[in-house]
């Protein structure tokens, strides 16, 4: 009879095997999730000056800071949309880019304008939901912190 296993042949067990294969699909499952869009703000600019304060999110996707901006206006889009609209100017759009260029605005920086279009805060880079919160109470005073 003859063998299969040569003299210098390496066996590597099969549970390494089934480990490296689920870790190696686990993180190419996660690398692929994280691409996903992961908004629900609109990017329709469209709304600003016509009757409701905006709050705009500069977004290039090319950066991750504006990122979790994006989830603490997620939040208030919860709390305040319907107070506020809550907007995305977002760098891959023709809207977004004049938006950006008009504000000197950059990914992450927020742009608060009153219900006629005009500027009153920003930009601003948050570092908390607080900040948002705060930034919001400009447009609407009842606004208050949950903290």
């Amino acid at each position: 009879m003859t063998t299969t296993k040569g003299k210098g042949a390496k066996f590597i067990p099969v549970w390494i095997k089934t480990v490296f294969i689920v870790l190696l699909l686990s993180g190419v499952s996660f690398a692929a999730w994280q691409q996903l869009p992961r908004t629900g703000v609109s990017t329709d600019l469209s709304v600003i000056g016509t009757g409701k304060p905006t709050l705009v999110l500069t977004r290039d996707t090319n950066f991750v800071g504006g990122g979790e901006v994006l989830d603490f206006l997620r939040q208030a889009q919860t709390e305040h949309g319907e107070r506020v609209y809550l907007r995305i100017a977002h760098q891959g759009q023709a809207d977004g880019l004049a938006f950006s260029s008009e504000h000197k605005s950059r990914d992450g920086d927020l742009v608060l304008l009153d219900a006629t279009g005009d500027i009153l805060a920003g930009p601003v880079l948050p570092q908390s939901y607080s900040d948002v919160e705060a930034l919001l109470s400009q447009a609407i005073p009842e606004t208050s912190s949950h903290d």
